[in-house]
C-alpha cells in the first residue's frame, strides 16, 4: 500500500512539475522575439540596424555553446546550481542591454547576444533535462509540452511586450522581463526536485506501461555522442532545419513589411510564428512517442523545402499571402528539432549523461546559425526584397539535401536500435 500510495503521488508531482517547468520556458523563450524588440532598438540606434540580425545568429549560438557549460555544472555541481546561474545571466544581460544599448552595437552582441542567451541556454537545458527524467514513459509528449512554452514565448509575451512598447521606453519592458525571469527561476530552482533513481519501478506500480526497468546497460546505447555515425548523420538534418528557421524567425517582422504588409500585422506574424513552433513541438513529440523519430524528419525535411521555396517565391512574385502562409509553415519543421534532440538523445544514448548529450545534440542550433552568418556575410543582410529571394533559394537547395539525408539516417539509425534491442534482450 506504502508504495502504491508513493507511485500515485510521484505521478501527480511530476505534471505540476511540468506545469511549472513549462511556465519558466515561456520567458526563457523570448530569446526568439529579437525581431520583435529589435523593431525599437533600430529607430533608437539607427546606425545599429544593418547588424541587429546577426545579434540573433550570435544568441543562437551562445545559448548552444552554454548548455555544455550547463550540463557540466549539473554533472559536478548540481541542477540547483545551474539553474540559479542561468538567471544571473539572463537578469543581467536584459537588465545591462537596458542599460547599456547606448554604448554601441557590440553592447548588444555581448549583453544580448551572450550573456541573456547564455542564461537562457542553460536553464533551457537543466530545466528539460531535469522534467524530463520524471517521464521516461513519455519522453516525447514531455519533451513537447516544455518546448511549446519556450515557442509560444514569442506569441504571449513578445506580443505583450510589443504592445508595451508603445507605452513605456523599451528599456523599461526589458528590466521587467529581467526581474519576471529571474523570480521564476529561482523558484524553480528551489522547488523542483530530481526524479528518483527508481522512477521506473513506481510508475509501473502506478500503471504506466511499456517501461524498461531491468538496471543493465547496452554498450552501444552508452557510445560516446561523437564518436557514433548515427549523430553526424542527423546533425545535417538538424543544422539545416534549424539555419532555415533561424533566417525566418529573426527576419519575419522585417520580411513582411518588406513586401508591404502592415507593420502592425507583421508583429502578429511573428506571434502566428512563434504559434506554430509551440504546436508543431507538442504535435512532433506525440508522433515520435507514437510512430518513432525518421518519420518526423521525413515529413519536416519535406515541408521545409517546400516553404524555403515559397518564401523565395513570395520575394520574387511580390506576393504577400504567399509570405504568410509560408513564413507560419516555417515554424513547424524548425520547432520538431528541439524536440528531436531530446528524444533522439534520450532514446539512442540513454538516461545516462541526458543533460551532456541534449548540450551535444542542440549544438546544431550553433551550426544552424553559422550557416546563416556566412550565408548573410557572403549575400548581404537580410530586409531586401533581391537579397530574401536569393538566400531563400540558397536554403531551399539546402533543405532538399537535409530531406536526402534521411535516407541515410534511417538506415544507420534502425540498425542501432536493432543492436541495442539485441543487447538488453
Amino acid at each position: 500500500m506504502a508504495v502504491a500510495t508513493e507511485a500515485g503521488s510521484i505521478k501527480t508531482k511530476r505534471y505540476f512539475y511540468l506545469a511549472f517547468a513549462t511556465v519558466t520556458l515561456l520567458i526563457l523563450g523570448l530569446i526568439y522575439a529579437w525581431s520583435i524588440f529589435a523593431t525599437p532598438l533600430g529607430k533608437d540606434f539607427p546606425d545599429y540596424r544593418s547588424l541587429l540580425g546577426q545579434v540573433f545568429q550570435v544568441s543562437m549560438f551562445a545559448f548552444c555553446v552554454s548548455a555544455l557549460f550547463g550540463a557540466q555544472i549539473i554533472k559536478k555541481v548540481s541542477y540547483k546550481a545551474a539553474i540559479i546561474l542561468a538567471a544571473v545571466l539572463l537578469g543581467a544581460g536584459f537588465a545591462l542591454t537596458a542599460l547599456g544599448a547606448g554604448m554601441g552595437v557590440w553592447s548588444l552582441f555581448v549583453f544580448y547576444g551572450i550573456l541573456a542567451a547564455s542564461g537562457c541556454g542553460i536553464a533551457y537545458n537543466a530545466i528539460i533535462s531535469l522534467v524530463n527524467a520524471w517521464f521516461p514513459d513519455r519522453i516525447g509528449f514531455c519533451s513537447g509540452v516544455q518546448m511549446m512554452g519556450f515557442g509560444l514565448a514569442s506569441l504571449i509575451f513578445g506580443s505583450l511586450a510589443n504592445a508595451m512598447f508603445a507605452i513605456i521606453p523599451w528599456q523599461t519592458v526589458f528590466i521587467i522581463i529581467a526581474i519576471v525571469g529571474v523570480i521564476l527561476m529561482v523558484l524553480l530552482a528551489f522547488y523542483v526536485k530530481p526524479a528518483p533513481a527508481n522512477i521506473n519501478e513506481l510508475l509501473c506500480e502506478s500503471g504506466s506501461k511499456n517501461l524498461n526497468t531491468s538496471n543493465k546497460v547496452s554498450p552501444t546505447q552508452s557510445q560516446n555522442i561523437l564518436s557514433t555515425k548515427v549523430f553526424w548523420i542527423y546533425c545535417v538534418w538538424a543544422t539545416i532545419v534549424i539555419a532555415c528557421g533561424l533566417t525566418l524567425i529573426g527576419s519575419a517582422k522585417q520580411g513582411a513589411e518588406s513586401l508591404g504588409i502592415d507593420a502592425n500585422f507583421a508583429a502578429l506574424l511573428v506571434g502566428l510564428v512563434s504559434t506554430m513552433n509551440g504546436v508543431g513541438r507538442l504535435i512532433n513529440g506525440t508522433i515520435f512517442d507514437r510512430f518513432g523519430l525518421i518519420p518526423v524528419m521525413f515529413i519536416q525535411a519535406a515541408i521545409i523545402t517546400l516553404t524555403m521555396l515559397g518564401l523565395a517565391f513570395s520575394f520574387t512574385q511580390s506576393i504577400p499571402a504567399l509570405y504568410i502562409v509560408a513564413a507560419i509553415l516555417v515554424a513547424f519543421p524548425y520547432g520538431s528539432v528541439p524536440v528531436m534532440a531530446s528524444a533522439f538523445s534520450r532514446q539512442r544514448f540513454g538516461a545516462s549523461g541526458f543533460a551532456k548529450n541534449l548540450g551535444i545534440a542542440n549544438l546544431n542550433i550553433a551550426s544552424g546559425a553559422v550557416v546563416n552568418i556566412a550565408i548573410g556575410f557572403i549575400i548581404g543582410p537580410i530586409g531586401d526584397k533581391v537579397g530574401d529571394n536569393t538566400v531563400y533559394f540558397i536554403l531551399a537547395i539546402l533543405a532538399a539535401v537535409a530531406f536526402a539525408s534521411v535516407f541515410v539516417f534511417s538506415k544507420t539509425y534502425k540498425a542501432d536500435l536493432a543492436k541495442i534491442k539485441q543487447e538488453l534482450s
